[in-house]
């Protein structure tokens, strides 16, 4: 233990000397003076620290004033209490409770979801949605900010047997929005024949639409479906061609009838149509055959292509054709290759159109044999805009030392991130302490110099009141930027306050339009 500690100390040492030396690190003199006012200034860098009981546990994370969160939440569940602070802004306090992932249960088994957010001198934005059990929706959610701008979204669905095959359903959707809470109600009825067998599914709804009548008269929306499946013609009259049984569907509203068939045939092939016909008499059709085929050429080597061809209107069109290929390299090569280290190439082609460019794409995942510790994953694709791709490297247990690299070009440019964790120094009772360097760069970092992250990760246990806590967390002695960034390097925000804000933002969208849940429920 004591050959790790003084490894800790010379790799400390040394990284001083990197960063901190003019005409050895990054920084010239001036900035030098100013990371070295900022280290002693502990609270500026980044920090974040938990405590885990057995059914709660208190997390934060912080850089300076500016930029923390504090949070307790249930051990093994979501539902959180937070207090928050994201850069520029004003202290947030809220929650977030999902009675699905909580020890705390509502009675009825129902599901319930809450949250709620407040700034400091604004009043609390909050949402609570219940769920009703079952497989039709049952369904009340509210949002407010205090006691005022509060409006709701309702849904209702119930479903009876008649007798067998048959069945009744109706569907209610209602809110409440605007000054007053002016009412919005959408009723729906339906008739549904499914018989066991399955071969046969019919259904006619009728909806309560909007009415353009200024003295309020009802209008109604209607609705037909017919779902049939030709069961035991690929095994008896079309036998020789299909591998599945041929499926239609018909389906006639107000705006017309729209029909589409489709058959899976041997060989990989599959064919079918699509047609509609408007209320004028107007209509349009198309039909199309697929070939999707793969083979094993080699062990562990499947080549594979794909085509479809459509025709419209007198004239038939080549859809892009696709080639693929995979090799399972554990099995090309198992003395230097472990499992799972495979590659592939997905490539698509539009003949006879030089407008059109080819594009490629490849994925592997790689773990050698002798170093099953590290493994490498990623993608490039080639398309007509240029290349993008990604790159992973992962270290796990390699002599102690856990490390992550991850390179990544996009539109935007190139984009580097590592992070490596030094093998662990034991104290004893359950108290642990590494060394950890986080390293970023691209153009959300600023352009020249990286930003760069040194500092310790540790773990401990400690007795409170008979029972056993544990703690854990990094700190950074040495931060070359100014802003709290997350594990993937990306600028932080805090996630629980950025969650209650959406949640609330996403009913109110719900609320103002025309989506109904017990309808979609019942068109299903």
């Amino acid at each position: 233990m004591a050959r790790s500690r003084v490894s800790l100390l010379t790799l400390l040492a040394l990284a001083a000397v990197l960063c901190f030396s003019p005409g050895l690190g990054w920084f010239s003199r001036e900035e030098t003076k100013e990371q070295l006012e900022k280290t002693v200034k502990v609270w500026k860098q980044p920090h974040n620290f938990r405590i885990v009981g057995s059914q709660f546990s208190v997390d934060t994370i912080s850089q300076g004033a500016e930029q923390w969160q504090v949070r307790a939440m249930e051990t093994n569940g979501s539902s959180a209490m937070f207090a928050a602070r994201d850069k520029g802004q004003e202290v947030s306090y809220g929650i977030n409770y999902d009675s699905s992932k909580s020890h705390w249960k509502p009675p009825l088994n129902t599901r319930v979801f809450a949250t709620g957010i407040s700034d400091e001198g604004d009043a609390p934005e909050w949402t609570v949605r219940v769920e009703g059990p079952g497989r039709a929706p049952k369904q009340l959610s509210v949002t407010g900010k205090g006691l005022e701008d509060v409006v709701y979204d309702a849904s209702l669905g119930v479903e009876r047997r008649l007798k067998r095959g048959l069945f009744w359903s109706y569907a209610l959707d209602a809110k409440g929005r605007g000054e007053g809470w002016k009412p919005w109600i959408r009723q729906g009825l339906g008739l549904t024949y499914a018989p066991p067998a399955g071969d046969v599914n019919a259904k006619f709804n009728v909806f309560q639409a909007e009415s353009k009548d200024p003295n309020g008269t009802v209008s109604m929306d209607w609705e037909g479906l017919l779902r049939v499946r030709l069961t035991g013609w690929s095994s008896k009259q079309g036998g020789k061609i299909l591998s599945t049984d041929p499926q239609y569907t018909f389906r006639l509203n107000r705006d017309g009838l729209d029909a589409r068939a489709r058959a899976s045939a041997k060989l990989g092939t599959a064919f079918g149509a699509v047609a509609h016909v408007s209320p004028e008499g107007e209509y349009q059709a198309e039909g199309f055959a697929e070939w999707n085929n793969r083979k094993e050429v080699l062990d562990g080597v499947v080549l594979g292509a794909d085509a479809k061809a459509v025709a419209k209107k007198g004239q038939v069109e080549l859809q892009p054709l696709g080639v693929t290929a995979v090799a399972a390299l554990d099995k090309l090569a198992p003395q230097l290759l472990a499992d799972g280290s495979t590659i592939g190439l997905r490539g698509r082609m539009k003949l006879g159109d030089q407008r059109d460019r080819p594009s490629l794409a490849a994925l592997f995942g790689l773990k050698a044999t002798k170093l099953p510790q590290v493994s490498a994953a990623g993608s490039v694709h080639f398309q007509e805009d240029g290349v993008t791709g990604v790159l992973r490297v992962v270290a796990e247990k390699l002599k102690g030392v856990d490390a992550r690299y991850e390179l990544s070009k996009t539109s935007q440019g190139v984009r580097q991130a590592a992070d490596i964790r030094s093998p662990k120094v034991d104290f004893g009772g359950g108290s642990q302490l590494r060394l950890t360097g986080k390293f970023y760069k691209g153009d959300d970092f600023g352009v020249g110099k990286p930003r760069v992250q040194l500092g310790v990760q540790y773990e401990g246990k400690v007795n409170v009141l008979g029972k056993t806590l544990d703690l854990g967390g990094d700190s950074a002695a040495f931060d070359s930027g100014r802003s709290l960034l997350d594990e993937m390097g990306n600028p932080w925000s805090s996630p629980e306050a950025r969650k209650a804000r959406n949640t609330a933002s996403i009913l109110r969208r719900r609320v103002e339009s025309d989506f109904g849940e017990a309808r979609r429920w019942l068109e299903k």
